[in-house]
């Protein structure tokens, strides 16, 4: 990736790219809610919460990139090692002085920690073995982690207006 010349085209072009991927999540969030809906009543067949899995997958992946995004530009680069997917999202919630304010704060990233475990459950675990207990109870969080989210966004979205300016 080319960086701008202007040091505040960096900025703008990072918001865009934040604001993109945000629309893309809020699409997963919608799924998401369609399929509480969905099955509020009754449990998934297999197949079926094989689907909620991956909703639930890609609802952090697609946050998770944003953070990717992010990292390059503002956070020296992104993590190395073992646990650089944990290391990444705790690093959202640093306040770089003089670099940028927090992108998250502590409660969101905690929130969003059962999501990054699930998700490397979802990877590494045979579909048949999924729960639905565990997947009902972080589909029913994912609205209000999503809404913590937005609103950690919007602060971090009018940081990087105010410094494209």
């Amino acid at each position: 990736m080319t960086r701008a010349t202007e040091p505040g085209e960096r900025f703008v072009r990072l918001a865009a790219a934040v604001r993109q991927q945000r629309e893309q999540i809020a699409r997963i969030v919608v799924e998401a809610l369609e399929a509480s809906t969905e099955f509020a009543e009754k449990a998934p067949q297999v197949l079926e919460l094989r689907g909620i899995g991956a909703i639930l997958h890609d609802f952090y992946t697609g946050i998770e990139h944003l953070f990717e995004k992010i990292a390059p530009e503002l956070n020296g680069g992104l993590p190395a090692g073992a646990s650089w997917h944990r290391e990444l999202l705790e690093n959202m919630a640093l306040d770089l002085p003089g670099v940028r304010p927090p992108v998250l704060g502590s409660e969101t990233v905690h929130a969003l920690g059962e999501f990054l475990r699930f998700r490397h459950l979802f990877r590494n675990l045979y579909g048949f073995k999924l729960e639905w207990t565990r997947i009902r109870s972080l589909l029913d969080r994912l609205p209000e982690t999503w809404k913590a989210v937005e609103a950690d966004l919007d602060r971090f979205l009018a940081f990087l207006d105010a410094a494209g300016d």
